[in-house]
């Protein structure tokens, strides 16, 4: 396959599969800088393997990829021996402590709201998506998209005011 057509694949999958992608990402790593790592090597992944993605079958094979890249970026983090590569991990100072145990919060009770308010929040907030986009993922209506970040919102507020 010359590279024009890989390019183009490349493109048209990225572009269809990208929240799918980002949301599986996150949900497997819950950090920013983990989330970076993984989406680069899921980036990579995708690139390798253009010519599988052409197939209606895409989404399985983002699905693995991702699931590899996750396991690439836990890898350089802990080592391939299980321990933590302190190198690789900066001192917490307490206020920072305090938000990873805050962040992590959010990121559970994001996993408990159902899946298309999951979904959407996570478009919304972290992938930065406009409501239009939202709704074409999610194959609603623009109100539905804003109903549900509405709802997500407001599910998170009642869970984390509650502790």
């Amino acid at each position: 396959m010359e590279h024009r057509q890989r390019l183009q694949i490349f493109d048209e999958v990225k572009t269809r599969y990208n929240s799918f992608l980002a949301s599986v990402l996150w949900k497997l790593t819950g950090d920013r800088e983990l989330f970076g790592e993984a989406m680069q090597y899921a980036l990579l992944g995708m690139w390798q393997n253009v010519e599988k993605l052409s197939s209606d079958s895409a989404g399985g094979y983002i699905y693995r990829i991702a699931m590899s890249a996750n396991s690439k970026a836990w890898r350089n983090r802990i080592g391939r021996d299980g321990q933590l590569n302190e190198h690789r991990l900066p001192e917490k100072t307490n206020q920072e402590v305090g938000d990873i145990e805050g962040f992590e919060q959010i990121r559970r009770a994001v996993a408990l709201l159902p899946e298309k308010q999951s979904k959407a929040i996570v478009m919304r907030y972290l992938g930065q998506k406009s409501y239009e986009d939202i709704a074409c993922v999610l194959s609603c209506t623009e109100a539905a998209a804003r109903s549900n970040v509405s709802k997500a919102l407001a599910a998170l507020k009642r869970r984390l005011s509650n502790g």
